[in-house]
C-alpha cells in the first residue's frame, strides 16, 4: 500500500478513536455500576488505539503536522458531536474559532513544507538499501 494512503488511514484511526473516547467521557460521568466499568474499558481501549495509531502515523508524517491535524480535527469533531448528542450550541466566538482551526488544518496540510527534508532523506536511504540488496 502506498505511503500516501497509509499515513491518512492511520490518521483517520487516530482521529476516530480519540474523538470517540473523548465524546464517551460525558456518558461515563453520568453512568453507574457495570455500565460505568464497561464504558471505562471502552474509553481506555480507544485511547490505546489512538496512541498506537499515532505512533504509526508519525512514521509517514512529521510529528508536528500529525499532531496539528489530529488535535484540530479532534476539536472540530468533538464540538460537532457535542452539538448533535448533547445539545450544545456554539456561540459566534466558538464558530469563528472553529473556522480558524479548520483553515489552519487545511493550510498546513496543503501548503506546508514541514518534513520535506525528512522525506528526501528517507527516500535516499530506501534507494541505498535497494542498491545494497541488488548488489548481494
Amino acid at each position: 500500500m502506498p505511503q500516501s494512503i497509509k499515513k491518512w488511514l492511520w490518521m483517520a484511526l487516530v482521529i476516530a478513536s480519540e474523538t470517540s473516547a473523548t465524546s464517551t467521557l460525558k456518558m461515563f460521568d453520568t453512568s453507574e455500576g457495570v455500565t460505568k466499568t464497561a464504558l471505562l474499558a471502552v474509553i481506555v481501549l480507544l485511547y490505546i488505539v489512538c496512541y498506537y495509531s499515532l505512533s504509526q502515523a508519525v512514521k509517514y508524517l512529521p510529528v508536528g503536522l500529525a499532531y496539528a491535524t489530529w488535535s484540530g480535527t479532534g476539536i472540530l469533531l468533538v464540538s460537532t458531536l457535542g452539538m448533535v448528542f448533547y445539545g450544545q450550541h456554539p456561540d459566534m466566538a466558538a464558530m469563528i474559532g472553529m473556522t480558524v482551526i479548520a483553515s489552519g488544518i487545511i493550510i498546513m496540510n496543503l501548503f506546508s513544507k514541514m518534513g520535506e527534508e525528512e522525506s528526501e532523506e528517507t527516500e535516499a536511504e530506501l534507494a541505498m538499501q535497494k542498491d545494497g540488496e541488488a548488489q548481494c
